[in-house]
């Protein structure tokens, strides 16, 4: 989930970037409201995106992983409470959240509750506003304080001008960005799409002013004039902003040679940022993703039905490839020596009544991976196929204690016992539970490695 966010985050970040350097100059003010929207949509769905690809042609030993199971040790202790600050980001940020919601539902309901009169103005709703505000739109309504309301007539500069706020409907654009606020207020690209988006639209109606052959200095000194006026009301379209040098210059700037330019490369932004945004799924990660599901399924039934698996209906297994059925661990006898890094195989315990495994931090596939990855072939001289259970004891506060191997080639069994115990150093477990209560395990590992 975090590499998610970053991509969102760094994927906005970069189209924004695009257009305060190349888009925000430029006399093309529909483009840039479509890019500006564009990016917003691309960067949150993205990062979401899956494609498959052929797998890698590569000549190598291949680790295989049979079926995973746990067993519970006879010892157990009581719970042990250890607070974790980690628990409280999500709290944190949901507490956040909430805020801006009901800073959003505040800010809606304050332009609501404006006392004043509705009316009518050319097919269009106009409220006259007894609190003295410079005129502003929001949705489907213009504002205005009724000094502006003279002789049943309002200017029609001012008029046009919030007219066109509600007709091309940039409520919308704002009402969607502050919807992405709530539920990613930690993305600092939003602050500046906001002011991005703010601005274009107020060249919007500027530029459907002049459209109309109104004398440019006039309608200047209009806004000029409104500038002394403030109020303080979010997700509205003021009359006036703080941009009035951007908006003056915009309204005599003339269409750049450059423009297809550059909206060819804006375009081709997008094309560029989701091959490095997508995310790649090759063949045989699919592959190694539908085997590892079937042993947590598999796992998981036994554990249900005893501590220590049961043997099962041959028909009912789920097969793997390459793969043996897996079987638990016998009690040694009593004349068999243990060798170097075996593992003495507790006693049976009794069943228990209610339990669940230990768990891997960062998930079981994550351990296959690091463990495959981790793995060193070139330093085993062998030819055939190489099989070894491996076992991690892991005691009731989730450390790991030991780590030992069962095979039959000890080369491979030191190996094996290397390569686990570098991914799981200083890594903590979730501990298995019985009962409710956190209590010491056995994980086991079946590997098997085909040497060419």
């Amino acid at each position: 989930m975090l590499t998610i966010i970053f991509k969102i985050i760094l994927c906005s970040s970069l189209l924004i970037g695009i257009y305060y350097l190349f888009l925000q100059r430029e006399k093309m003010f529909r483009f840039n409201r479509f890019y500006l929207l564009l990016a917003l949509v691309f960067s949150y769905l993205i990062p979401f995106v899956k494609i498959n690809l052929p797998a890698i042609s590569e000549q190598k030993n291949e680790l295989i992983f049979d079926e995973i199971q746990t067993q519970e040790l006879v010892q157990t202790t009581a719970q042990v409470s250890n607070f974790n600050w980690m628990n409280l980001i999500i709290p944190i940020c949901i507490l956040i959240s909430i805020g801006l919601i009901i800073r959003t539902i505040n800010s809606i309901r304050k332009i609501i509750n404006l006392k004043g009169k509705e009316i009518n103005y050319q097919n269009q709703k106009v409220k006259l506003v007894e609190k003295n505000l410079p005129p502003f739109s929001f949705w489907n309504k213009i504002y205005l304080n009724k000094s502006y309301f003279q002789n049943q007539q309002i200017d029609n500069r001012i008029f046009q001008h919030e007219k066109t706020h509600i007709v091309q409907k940039h409520s919308l654009d704002i009402l969607f960005l502050e919807i992405l606020r709530v539920i990613s207020w930690f993305n600092p690209a939003l602050y500046f799409y906001k002011k991005a988006m703010t601005d274009n639209h107020e060249f919007l109606a500027d530029e459907s002013i002049i459209k109309q052959q109104n004398n440019i200095k006039d309608y200047q000194q209009l806004i000029l004039s409104e500038i002394l006026q403030a109020q303080n009301l979010n997700l509205t379209h003021q009359f006036n902003y703080n941009n009035t040098k951007k908006r003056f210059i915009m309204m005599t700037t003339k269409k750049s040679k450059f423009e297809k330019t550059k909206k060819l490369f804006a375009v081709s932004a997008f094309a560029g940022l989701s091959i490095l945004f997508v995310q790649k799924v090759y063949a045989s990660e699919i592959e190694t993703e539908n085997q590892a599901r079937v042993p947590e399924l598999l796992a998981t039934q036994l554990i249900k039905s005893d501590t220590i698996p049961q043997k099962t209906n041959e028909k009912n297994n789920i097969k793997l490839k390459n793969s043996n059925k897996a079987k638990a661990p016998q009690a040694p006898q009593a004349s068999k020596k243990l060798k170097e890094n075996e593992l003495p195989i507790p006693p049976p315990p009794p069943p228990a009544r209610e339990g669940k495994p230990a768990e891997f931090p960062e998930g079981l596939q994550a351990l296959r991976t690091q463990f495959a990855n981790t793995f060193d072939a070139s330093k085993l001289e062998k030819k055939g196929l190489l099989k070894a259970n491996l076992y991690i004891s892991i005691d009731e506060n989730g450390v790991t204690k030991d780590v030992r191997a069962e095979g039959s080639n000890q080369d491979f069994n030191n190996e094996a016992i290397r390569s686990l115990k570098s991914v799981v150093q200083d890594k903590k477990w979730k501990p298995a539970t019985e009962d409710g209560k956190e209590a010491a395990t056995v994980f086991k590992l079946p590997i098997m490695m085909n040497f060419q």
